[in-house]
């Protein structure tokens, strides 16, 4: 059995959005919780891990904070801990936990393939109309730890951390997926506009936001089943310019499995491709 850390970076949000989602959510593999906080801000009085050990540092070490926001954090507590556990999954306050098994979905998933080292519940891939280049969304993403032992963890700031991590891990040659359709795993929640919230609300408005999903891929059985033109016209609109208008299938492509699109040519060369899906022709 694999031994799993999450490291939950939390701030003012996680007593209105992690927490209830986390109690709520049976995680369904075992797992030590390393709560990182900042002179205790938002921490409630009452935690737990029902699952394992809970952890608990400062991000303010010998009287200054741990640079780079998030990704400062991840990156420090990784280091300390990088030989004590398998896999890491890192998330942010803000993120909703949307279904049970979540953590287990997540080890199942990296158990699958000695090559797919590292996902995230959101994943972009910049071929398509989403302007920016590929990347995984730093508030829900994990990574088996032979993984970040073998990349170069450089980074200038917290958004960039988050735009480079998954080349990080694909030139260290493996394989990225994506766990659930960007919102029946969990998802940041303090956005209003942004993809994950409209989608759920177009889609699942009865479970907007702490509904619990009983599939990973609701699109996929939506994709099979609608006839192309309407495929064509399913689009969600955003006033985020840098989001606009995306059709839900091709530029957003909301399906649980979903490869990371640089990592495609190692998907291919290990015959983890033919299994999942990674392009709407192929899926079609």
């Amino acid at each position: 059995m694999k031994k799993v850390a999450v490291i939950m970076l939390g701030g003012a949000n996680q007593g209105d959005l992690f927490w209830p989602s986390y109690f709520n959510c049976s995680a369904g593999y075992a797992h030590d919780l390393i709560l990182i906080h900042r002179d205790y801000l938002g921490v409630p009085t009452d935690l737990h891990n029902p699952n394992g050990r809970m952890i608990i540092h400062n991000k303010i070490v010998n009287g200054r904070d741990i640079p780079h926001r998030a990704f400062g954090a991840y990156r420090h507590y990784f280091y300390k801990y990088q030989n004590d556990y398998d896999y890491f999954v890192f998330i942010s306050d803000d993120v909703i936990l949307k279904r049970d098994n979540w953590l287990k979905d997540i080890v199942d998933t990296l158990d699958s393939h000695p090559m797919i080292g590292f996902g995230a519940s959101q994943i972009f891939n910049g071929h398509k109309r989403y302007p920016h280049e590929s990347h995984i969304r730093a508030p829900f993403w994990f990574a088996k730890s032979e993984v970040l032992k073998k990349i170069d963890w450089e980074f200038t700031d917290d958004h960039d951390g988050e735009m480079k991590i998954g080349d990080q891990c694909t030139a260290a040659g493996y394989v990225g997926v994506q766990v659930g359709n960007k919102i029946s795993l969990g998802y940041d929640a303090t956005e209003p506009y942004h993809i994950t919230q409209l989608l759920e609300l177009k889609f699942n408005p009865e479970l907007h936001p702490f509904g619990k999903y009983q599939d990973l891929d609701i699109f996929y059985y939506y994709l099979t089943r609608l006839p192309k033109e309407r495929i064509l016209e399913e689009d969600i609109i955003s006033p985020y310019p840098h989001i606009g208008k995306q059709n839900v299938f091709i530029d957003i492509e909301p399906f649980n499995n979903l490869i990371y699109y640089p990592s495609l040519p190692i998907a291919k060369k290990y015959g983890i491709a033919k299994q999942l899906p990674y392009d709407i022709n192929v899926l079609c």
